[in-house]
């Protein structure tokens, strides 16, 4: 170790002159690929950060969307239904009103045979007294 020789030297220069190879050929290309890797890497994040808030708009506008839907099948059910019972309203009234009528119809019939019935039974009633006078007089009246 006393010696420094020419061969350390050598050897120096070897080295330096293989890490500047290598630097050339290996070292920078292999950069420049961890480089392309990262930057792909890096758009393919944001993407998926883009494609993820489109996915957020998209799921709050069909919320949206699924809310009115829902509100305005809420509104025609209730229109449908205040319909129906306008409509039923109206049929019950047709119904009291053609069952009045009906009613009606039925006491003047009964008042009208009623009144035939009594008027028969009064007939009756004058030839029957007619017929007792007659036989308790023993003569035709």
């Amino acid at each position: 170790m006393d010696k420094i020789d020419w061969t350390l030297l050598v050897q120096a220069g070897n080295f330096v002159l293989l890490i500047v190879i290598l630097q050339k050929l290996l070292y920078r290309p292999l950069q420049a690929i961890l480089d392309q890797r990262q930057t792909r890497q890096d758009n393919a994040e944001q993407r998926s950060q883009e494609l993820e808030a489109q996915i957020a708009q998209q799921q709050q506008a069909f919320d949206e969307q699924l809310s009115q839907a829902r509100q305005q099948a809420q509104q025609a059910r209730s229109a449908a239904l205040e319909q129906a019972q306008k409509q039923e309203a109206q049929l019950l009234g047709q119904a009291h009103d053609q069952a009045a009528q009906t009613l009606a119809q039925v006491r003047r019939d009964v008042a009208a045979q009623v009144e035939a019935e009594a008027g028969r039974l009064q007939t009756l009633a004058v030839q029957l007294g007619d017929e007792v006078a007659a036989r308790l007089l023993g003569r035709p009246l």
